[in-house]
């Protein structure tokens, strides 16, 4: 463009030079003539105004954390052993579990399928084995406060965990600890099909009335459940099963246990592909069967067993869209007393 300005303004003034030296046949010839002087140097060219620097693009920001509060995010094994909770439940379940250390703290990473799920650790001092889900909650430090307002204990005070969240490890007015947890990226959605390996769902086993009624009780003003009950079972074996929802979302449920020494305790279950499977190589690993594979209604077919350590899982086969449950009617073991003595 710059080049093609020159050339103009040099075709233009050498016409204007041409026009000036025929002043004979001109009627500028006829005037005086005047003074000569310098001719006009050409114009310099304009230039285009410098663009301000464009702004560097912004990324996008992330998302804010998604939360599922009363939902069960986590869970814990304290174990009296966790070598032996590590091997039973590596080869019962597929779990990959390895070794990890997280400020000065060693335990035991669980993953299902690549996804981080649980943790083993060892049970402090001369308690059993036993698990302890988290909960999410908006809160943990106003959620612990209440927790005692309910008269319930504190068993860890809430802490950070390093890029994870905040938790804290409680106890419920009958002894029974969870842990409750506000993740720093908030909470996995609810799985549309769990694979197999993955907890499904949680259950407050009670060993008597007054633990039931206390439990109805404390977690809905702990947490801000909301409860409702429906039957399970047909005829004599017709029993109540509460459940512990948070909005529209079941989250828990709360059944009297059958045997009672299993009351006390949180018992959460797993989905898996084949429970009688599952069953047989539970005591090929030492573990005990705790309840025998029965079929649930619309739900599918479920197990208890424990590790060596006797901690205990439940296993559960979901059923398939229309299956029917066999003609002989089997309801699960925990509310039919088809325990294995």
């Amino acid at each position: 463009m710059q080049r093609k300005t020159l050339l103009v303004l040099f075709v233009a003034a050498s016409l204007a030079a041409a026009l000036a030296g025929c002043g004979s046949d001109s009627k500028a010839s006829q005037a005086t003539t005047p003074a000569a002087s310098e001719p006009a140097a050409p114009a310099e060219p304009a230039q285009p105004e410098a663009a301000a620097p464009a702004e560097p693009a912004q990324p996008p920001a992330p998302p804010a954390p998604a939360y599922l509060h009363g939902k069960w995010v986590w869970y814990e094994l304290e174990s009296t052993d966790p070598e032996k909770s590590k091997a039973f439940f590596g080869q019962l379940l597929g779990w990959q579990i390895e070794p990890q250390e997280m400020s000065g703290m060693k335990f035991e990473l669980v993953k299902s399928g690549g996804q981080d799920i649980a943790t083993i650790n060892a049970v402090e001092g001369k308690g059993k084995s036993h698990w302890v889900p988290f909960v999410s909650v908006p809160d943990v430090d106003a959620t612990v406060k209440t927790v005692e307002e309910q008269q319930g204990k504190v068993v860890k005070p809430a802490a950070d965990i390093p890029n994870i969240g905040r938790f804290a490890i409680v106890a419920d007015p009958n002894g029974v600890e969870f842990a409750v947890f506000k993740g720093m990226k908030g909470d996995p959605p609810d799985p549309q099909q769990p694979a197999s390996g993955e907890f499904v769902w949680n259950e407050y086993l009670t060993k008597n009335k007054k633990q039931h009624t206390t439990a109805l009780a404390f977690y809905p003003a702990a947490i801000g459940y909301t409860t409702s009950q429906m039957q399970m079972g047909e005829g004599k074996k017709k029993m109540p099963y509460d459940m512990l929802s948070f909005g529209e979302a079941p989250r828990a449920g709360v059944v009297s246990a059958r045997p009672a020494s299993l009351g006390g305790a949180w018992l959460p279950w797993v989905t898996v592909d084949d429970t009688d499977a599952l069953v047989a190589l539970a005591k090929q690993l030492k573990g005990k069967v705790l309840v025998k594979p029965n079929d649930i209604p619309s739900i599918g077919r479920a197990a208890v067993v424990a590790d060596p350590t006797g901690a205990a899982i439940g296993l559960l086969r979901p059923a398939a869209p229309g299956e029917q449950p066999p003609a002989d009617g089997a309801q699960p073991g925990a509310e039919s007393g088809n325990v294995k003595k």
